[in-house]
């Protein structure tokens, strides 16, 4: 157990969060309502029983999980309800910068136009960042199990939108069925429109992943990352290049990257100067917050207040921000963080 000190900064501190998917960040409430009103055969009446929903041993029963919830999504008020949700519960966390996905391809696919789904989610954004001290930026999730060539009509029309919004892209899914390589052209497209790209990498897959997700794809995140460690060159690798890994410590646990905290390499990564940040990746699906994922990470690694501060302005380091917003968050966090290390 780490203590209260250190527990109270975790607590105050400013945070950012890099990897948070707003499909999974469904409150149990919200899922109760949403089913009720779809008028599912067998509705939930309990937060707890919703919870049962996300009982997994695999990747693939994750993804059915997930879907079992997230699949309840199907009008615009209900995007923006759930992304309220997520921005109020993140500032009451202090997280000062988020930057979450959206699987918009699903709504498209209901019928509803790009601009009114992107409209929806900034309708919560912006209502958020005038409440309180929290920006928030949105990248399309793109599912490997989806047609190459819709991914590049979506690229195109995420582009063409150019709404402030938007930063950039992910892709995300089963690594073991879709290499990074079938979606070169859909990345090389996103990167000549001025498009960030992360991919999720190095998860249910070794280093070879990871390696593909930066030859093939040239992108310049890495969600997960997690069999990085094993391959000390591309470790050496992602450190000289300052390829940030947005790492998720207990979605790692329950879908069994690792067998235990303590084989989790996050320690090593943040000891040997990757750029790492610590993330919930769908904090409802996992039952985590963001303070969660720095406490265990600050207990497991023997991590201490100072460690806590770096690893929050990796992550605005990480940030697909202008260059000039990164560095006045930067200098904003580490202003209030030396002020709190000095109490």
């Amino acid at each position: 157990m780490i203590d209260k000190k250190l527990h109270d900064f975790i607590v105050k501190m400013p945070k950012v969060e890099l990897h948070l998917h707003l499909e999974g960040s469904i409150r149990p409430e919200t899922a109760i309502d949403l089913m009720r009103r779809n008028r599912m055969k067998s509705v939930p009446k309990r937060a707890e029983q919703v919870r049962d929903f996300y009982r997994f041993d695999n990747l693939g029963e994750f993804v059915d999980a997930m879907r079992t919830v997230s699949d309840n999504i199907r009008h615009l008020q209900d995007l923006t309800r759930v992304a309220d949700e997520l921005l109020d519960c993140l500032a009451r966390e202090n997280v000062r910068y988020v930057e979450f996905d959206c699987a918009v391809e699903k709504y498209l696919r209901q019928g509803y136009a790009l601009c009114d789904i992107i409209d929806a989610i900034d309708r919560s954004v912006q209502r958020a960042q005038a409440q309180y001290s929290l920006q928030a930026r949105v990248t399309i999730n793109l599912l490997r199990s989806h047609n190459t060539d819709s991914m590049l009509r979506l690229v195109e029309e995420v582009a063409a939108l150019h709404h402030p919004l938007v930063v950039g892209i992910g892709l995300s899914g089963d690594e073991r069925k879709f290499k990074q390589s079938l979606f070169r052209a859909v990345f090389e497209r996103a990167a000549e429109l001025g498009l960030h790209r992360t991919v999720h990498a190095g998860e249910a897959v070794g280093p070879e992943s990871v390696w593909s997700a930066l030859r093939d794809l040239h992108v310049e995140r890495i969600d997960h990352g997690t069999n990085a460690h094993k391959d000390q060159e591309l470790v050496d690798y992602l450190a000289e290049k300052k390829i940030p890994l947005t790492q998720c410590l207990t979605s790692n646990l329950k879908l069994q990257v690792v067998d235990s905290i303590k084989h989790h390499p996050f320690g090593d990564f943040f000891r040997r100067g990757l750029v790492v940040t610590l993330n919930t990746d769908d904090p409802q699906v996992f039952g985590t917050q963001l303070i969660d994922e720095y406490r265990l990470a600050a207990e497991a690694f023997h991590l201490d207040a100072e460690d806590m501060g770096k690893i929050a302005l990796n992550g605005i380091r990480a940030a697909f921000l202008p260059e000039a917003e990164k560095e006045t968050l930067l200098q904003e966090l580490q202003s209030e963080l030396q002020q709190m290390q000095n109490e």
